[in-house]
């Protein structure tokens, strides 16, 4: 009898150790729904409805850009964030990082996730072609304030002077992020739309920093402003899989209009080569000037 209940109680450890093989078999994938989300800055939005966009297609992890941060861009009496309808019991965690001051505020980008964000940095990147206008911009706008007139001609002044000559700054940020157990460096930018030559530096130093990156996975979104052609994207074919652009398939994400511009698919999620793109699709919506770009990612 004692042999029998032995016999099957060995059974039923081994029927368990079968099990928890399978679960480990459907977990080894992990999937995560990211977005990249431009929310054009000059224009007060309805920062509800765009964070309804994110949440109501369950991205869990968004690169947005354009971020109105504490400024007086709308009024000189009272400040505007644009993050503040974003940070919700769904998108608990925010990270900004600031690309230049602006009107008593700042200016710039920021990631928003239901997931905890670790080790957040801010990383300047090239944009120097500006020289000596770059002081004269920096100076337009921190005393930009529309109720000042003065300020607003002032920067219309130079605007108009110095055209595309005026480079703004620009930034990326890098958190980790964790799922299943895997960690995810994400990145998040917003390059310049003023000159390719600049802005392939810009990928240059954004797919170096991603190889470098000792994170397993690494994901990189944002507003890359790749608008004369789809060629600038071929700095990230060798070393990362694409989303826009994926099998030849170019979606446009910029919904505004801008005759400078020759192809509207400039915002994009980019990854590492361990990582699967599925369900790529956008969000239709006039909310801002770009639609949301979202897509599933498999983390094999």
């Amino acid at each position: 009898m004692k042999k029998a209940r032995w016999k099957l109680l060995l059974a039923g450890l081994a029927l368990l150790g079968g099990i928890s093989l399978d679960q480990n078999i459907i977990s080894a994938n992990t999937t995560i729904r990211v977005g990249t989300y431009n929310l054009r800055a000059p224009k007060k939005n309805d920062t509800n409805k765009q964070k309804d966009l994110l949440e109501n297609d369950q991205v869990e992890i968004a690169g947005t850009q354009e971020i109105n941060y504490k400024n007086h861009r709308f009024s000189g009496k009272s400040k505007y964030n644009t993050l503040t309808n974003f940070k919700d019991d769904y998108f608990k965690n925010i990270f900004y990082s600031n690309a230049i001051d602006f009107a008593g505020g700042g200016y710039g980008i920021a990631t928003v996730s239901a997931l905890p964000l670790k080790d957040s940095k801010t990383v300047k990147l090239y944009s120097s072609e500006a020289g000596k206008h770059l002081q004269k911009l920096k100076k337009a706008y921190r005393e930009y304030n529309p109720d000042k007139k003065s300020t607003v001609k002032n920067l219309d002044k130079l605007t108009a002077k110095y055209g595309k000559k005026l480079v703004e700054p620009r930034v990326y940020q890098r958190s980790v992020i964790e799922k299943d157990g895997k960690k995810i460096a994400f990145y998040n930018t917003h390059l310049s739309y003023e000159s390719t030559k600049i802005r392939q530096k810009q990928f240059k130093a954004l797919a170096k920093a991603m190889r470098k990156d000792n994170t397993p996975y690494k994901v990189l979104v944002g507003d890359f402003n790749a608008d004369q052609n789809t060629t600038e994207w071929k700095t990230f074919k060798k070393n990362f899989n694409i989303t826009n652009g994926k099998d030849g398939i170019w979606r446009d994400t910029f919904i505004g209009e801008d005759p400078t511009m020759n192809v509207n698919s400039i915002d994009n999620i980019i990854t590492s080569k361990n990582i699967s793109i599925s369900n790529i699709h956008t969000i239709k919506s006039t909310a801002s000037d770009h639609v949301p770009l979202v897509a599933d990612l498999t983390l094999k």
